[in-house]
């Protein structure tokens, strides 16, 4: 049996980031992620140097784990690539992420939003 990967079209996004929170493992900040069909998932920016939780999906939704210094990177893609996915490979959770998928060197972003 070989591994499935779900991907599923992240289409809008919001995000928040909290005021006082200060524990080791507390989230920091919350990115909301949406399709066609309403909410896909979560990706939750923890504590620098914590250990992150494993990615899972629960609910029918995607839950990622980042640390907060890895936010510009991740906003930076939602901002100005696209297309823009989340692969969850339930068998493979190391490998789940967000991502663009292969792009023409020099292409821009066309893409009609």
């Amino acid at each position: 049996m070989g591994k499935e990967i779900e991907i599923k079209t992240i289409q809008k996004y919001s995000y928040m980031a909290f005021s006082s929170r200060s524990g080791k493992n507390d989230v920091k900040a919350v990115i909301m992620l949406t399709d066609e069909n309403g909410f896909l998932g979560y990706l939750h920016f923890m504590t620098n140097g914590c250990v992150l939780p494993q990615t899972e999906k629960k609910y029918k939704l995607y839950y990622f784990y980042y640390h907060f210094g890895d936010m510009p990177v991740i906003v930076d893609m939602l901002r100005n690539e696209g297309p823009v996915y989340i692969f969850y490979m339930e068998e493979n959770k190391e490998n789940c992420r967000i991502s663009t998928t292969m792009e023409l060197v020099g292409e821009g972003e066309n893409f009609k939003r």
